[in-house]
């Protein structure tokens, strides 16, 4: 063998169909054994998964890669004896097999989309699409609020401020905060604590910033249609949903990065991303 493809297949879709073409050049595609899945305890999760004997007849079915075979104990060996070029799909899974089987062997990674995994789903994105830049007087001075609101925030990990504003009128604007006291931190510590940035975004005492204003829009009965929401920074997924399903229109932003498919939620829904200069 002088190249193979592995790949952890739980499901046949196009991405992975894109996968196999992209290197049907490969002598061999090797999709995870039970046994190799079992060293990955949240795989367990995967409730879509096709066992993997069953799988490889349906990528057999495909035509693509004349070789499919289950990466067992004895296909790993004969991986390490015989040293091909090993080509892995670009996920967590793959990246702890390649280290602990073939450190010392060429190993190169694919970056196509397969599925969320713990590396992309915490992946910092910058935001793209067709958004607009404004440079709006209003607009900025909005932004320098929520940036003056953020200040107020006792969250030492991020400081968020944001706005609602409908028809040129500012009606709500708050910071994100721990709950039920600002020093809550300081009483219990922080569980943040015990995370990366990025990871686990939702395991925290602090109320976000803008999850906060469509509460309190909810609470004094305001209706949010057709509003303006400005926030310092790009929400996070949670509260990127929470914008996208709550009525407002547009969506004024400082910076920042999305992360997940907090991006993709609002546009669906309609909602105009504006980056504020």
């Amino acid at each position: 063998m002088k190249k193979v493809l592995i790949a952890y297949v739980p499901v046949l879709h196009q991405g992975y169909r894109e996968l196999f073409e992209k290197h049907q050049d490969s002598d061999a595609l090797f999709i995870f054994g039970k046994k190799l899945i079992a060293e990955f305890d949240y795989l367990a999760k995967e409730i879509r998964a096709l066992d993997p004997e069953s799988m490889k007849k349906a990528i057999e079915s495909l035509g693509i890669i004349s070789s499919v075979r289950v990466l067992d104990e004895a296909a790993l060996e004969e991986i390490r004896e015989l040293k091909p070029k090993v080509v892995l799909s670009d996920e967590d899974v793959t990246r702890t097999i390649a280290e602990k089987y073939f450190k010392d062997m060429d190993t190169t990674y694919d970056s196509i989309f397969l599925r969320w995994n713990k590396h992309n789903t915490a992946e910092e994105k910058p935001v793209h699409g067709d958004f607009r830049i404004s440079r709006d007087t209003f607009d900025r001075e909005i932004i320098a609020q929520t940036l003056a609101e953020a200040e107020k925030s006792s969250d030492w990990w991020r400081r968020v401020g944001a706005a609602i504003v409908k028809d040129g009128k500012l009606l709500l604007v708050d910071h994100n905060r721990h709950v039920p006291s600002e020093h809550q931190p300081y009483l219990d510590g922080d569980p943040r604590n015990s995370f990366h940035k990025g990871d686990n975004i939702e395991l925290s005492t602090a109320v976000h910033a803008e999850a906060g204003l469509i509460a309190e829009a909810a609470r004094k009965g305001i209706a949010l249609e057709d509003t303006d929401m400005y926030v310092n920074t790009f929400p996070c997924p949670p509260c990127a949903k929470l914008i996208a399903y709550s009525g407002i229109k547009k969506l004024y932003c400082g910076g920042g990065y999305a992360v997940l498919d907090g991006e993709r939620v609002l546009r669906v829904q309609g909602v105009e991303v504006v980056f504020v200069e």
